[in-house]
Order: structure tokens, then sequence, then C-alpha cells
């Protein structure tokens, strides 16, 4: 069979091959919770998903292939394509309102927590797919939302401007379009995923990510969760 795979990028823990029209995917940990999710979302009807095929004889989990026709790492995303992301995220917890481990945490919806441009299948350069869901867990729709957005728009990235950087998350929490998901809500949150990110690198020795997590924290408190919910201390 290995003549017939293709080994797909994104594979830093687990290898991930096409196999025709079928992703196989070899299973580090417990996979059980993905796969009964995907079998939910099947049923519920939500469409930007894999569905689970089974396991074949090596072991692997088998997909079906998402195809995407844009790089995960494009130079910036366009509103159109911001609204959709925001959006397609607003559908995902929307289909695991009544999921098992949801109702049974007592919780808001199932976080996907990865869910970045790197796990994004685009058509015709628009999201509409979410593929690795092995960090999923109940949470909140605003701890889920603080992340992709944060990465979604690439906060830091010297090409924005904090006004426009501003504007791009006022239109991606229109994308989501829920209440508890505003941009004050936004602003005062994303610092904390991102410390949290810092956290995690710090924990594993790795300095590179550590450091970039908390440059993006300090440009996010400085120039948007500042800007939104006024200090009164003193600018100098």
């Amino acid at each position: 069979m290995g003549g017939n795979e293709i080994e797909l990028f994104g594979g830093l823990i687990n290898k991930v091959v096409r196999v025709g029209d079928t992703v196989r995917r070899t299973m580090s940990r417990d996979r059980t919770t993905a796969h009964h999710l995907l079998r939910h979302l099947e049923t519920r009807g939500f469409e930007g998903a894999p569905r689970f095929l089974g396991v074949d004889a090596l072991g692997r989990e088998i997909l079906t292939y998402l195809p995407s026709d844009l790089k995960f790492d494009a130079a910036s995303f366009s509103d159109d394509q911001l609204t959709a992301a925001a959006a397609l995220l607003r559908s995902f917890h929307e289909a695991t309102l009544d999921f098992a481990l949801v109702v049974e945490a007592g919780a808001e919806v199932l976080c996907h927590n990865d869910w970045t441009p790197a796990n994004t299948g685009f058509r015709n350069a628009i999201p509409y797919g979410m593929i690795d869901f092995d960090t999923v867990a109940p949470g909140t729709r605003l701890w889920d939302v603080s992340y992709s957005a944060w990465t979604w728009l690439d906060l830091s990235d010297p090409a924005f401007s904090a006004d426009e950087q501003l504007r791009r998350l006022e239109l991606f929490c229109s994308g989501y379009d829920h209440p508890s998901c505003t941009v004050a809500h936004l602003a005062g949150y994303i610092p904390t995923r991102q410390a949290g990110r810092a956290r995690w690198a710090k924990d594993r020795n790795m300095p590179e990510a550590e450091a970039w997590a908390l440059k993006c924290m300090y440009w996010t408190v400085q120039n948007l969760s500042e800007r939104v919910h006024r200090t009164g201390l003193p600018e100098t």
C-alpha cells in the first residue's frame, strides 16, 4: 500500500497519509472521543468535518479526505474569509450542544481548542472544513472563539495596525454572531489564551514558542484590551 500513500503536511505527532479519497492517521493516544464526535457531527448534518470510516489493518483511523485549495499560511485573510471562518466555528459549536460529553459535563459547547488556519480546509479560498479533533473538550464558546480569533487575525503581525485589527476582530465577532462573544469579551479574554500558550511552551522547554505567545499577549493587551477596557492608569 505504501506506493499509493501520499504523506500529508501536519503530521507532527501522528503520521498522516492520503490514500485515494481517504486519510489514514496513526493514533498516538486514545481517539474514542474524537471518533464519537465525528459520528455525532455526521448525524447532526454538520458537513465541515471528515467522516470516520473505521480503522485499517495497520491500526490507523480512516477518515474522508477534505481537499483544500489554499495554504493555511496565506499572507493574510480577507473579510470574507474571516467571516466564514467564524461562522463555521459557530456551526460546529451548535452541532455539539447535545453531544454526550457536553451534556454530562454541563458545559456550553464542545471546544475544538486548536481551530486555526492550519487545521482548516478551504474551498474557493473560503474556510469550509475542520480537521484534527485531538484536543476537543467541553467548555465555553468564549474559550474556543478567543483562541481561534487570535490565530486567524494573527495578532501582533506588524502588517496590521491596531485600528485594523480591532476592525477585523469586530468582523470575526459578527461572523460568529453570539452574545457571549463580543469584541469586549474577546479583547479581555484573548490574553488569557495567549498566556496559557506561553506557559504550556515554557513547561515543555520551547523558548521560541513561549516568546512568540508572550509577544502576542503584550501586543494584544496594549493594542486591543486596553483600548476596549480603559484602566484609567496614566500612560506615561
